[in-house]
C-alpha cells in the first residue's frame, strides 16, 4: 500500500511532464472551464471526470435556483401575512373607535331623553357642548 500526497498549489505550471498523476493534479487544480476542457481532450478518464463535474455543477445551479425560488416564496408569504395582520389591527382599532362613538351618541340620547341637561352630560362625559349637540343630531349608524 502506498499513500501519495499531492500538493496542488506547489505544482509548477512550467512542468511539461505528462504523467497521469501530474495530469490529474492539473485537473484537480483547474480554475476555468477552458482549462478543464483542454485537459479533458488529452485523457479519456479526465474527460469522464469533466462530464461528471459538469453534471454536478448543473445540479448545484439547479439547487441554487430552487433555493432562491423557495426563499422568494417564503419572503412573499411573510410580507403578505404581515400586511394582513397590520390591516386587521387597523380594522379592529377603527371598529373599536367607531363602536365607542356610537356608544357615546347612544348614551347622550338616553341622558337627554331622561331630562339630563347638556351641561351635566358634558361634565359627566368630558365632551364639549358642541360634541353633545352633534351627537344628538346624528343617527347611531353615522360616523
Amino acid at each position: 500500500m502506498e499513500i501519495q500526497i499531492l500538493e496542488l498549489r506547489k505544482l509548477p505550471k512550467e512542468l511539461k511532464n505528462d504523467s497521469d498523476i501530474l495530469n490529474w493534479m492539473r485537473f484537480l487544480g483547474g480554475k476555468t472551464r477552458r482549462e478543464f476542457e483542454a485537459m479533458a481532450k488529452k485523457d479519456e478518464y479526465i474527460e469522464e471526470a469533466y462530464r461528471e463535474l459538469e453534471k454536478l455543477s448543473a445540479d448545484e445551479q439547479a439547487k441554487l435556483e430552487y433555493e432562491a425560488r423557495e426563499k422568494a416564496i417564503r419572503d412573499h408569504n411573510s410580507q403578505m401575512n404581515s400586511a394582513l395582520k397590520r390591516g386587521m389591527q387597523r380594522g379592529m382599532e377603527k371598529g373599536i373607535e367607531e363602536g365607542m362613538k356610537k356608544g357615546k351618541r347612544s348614551l347622550i340620547r338616553t341622558m337627554l331623553a331622561n331630562g339630563a341637561a347638556p351641561d351635566l352630560i358634558a361634565k359627566l362625559t368630558g365632551l364639549s357642548l358642541s360634541e353633545i349637540k352633534e351627537a344628538e343630531k346624528l343617527p347611531d349608524s353615522a360616523s
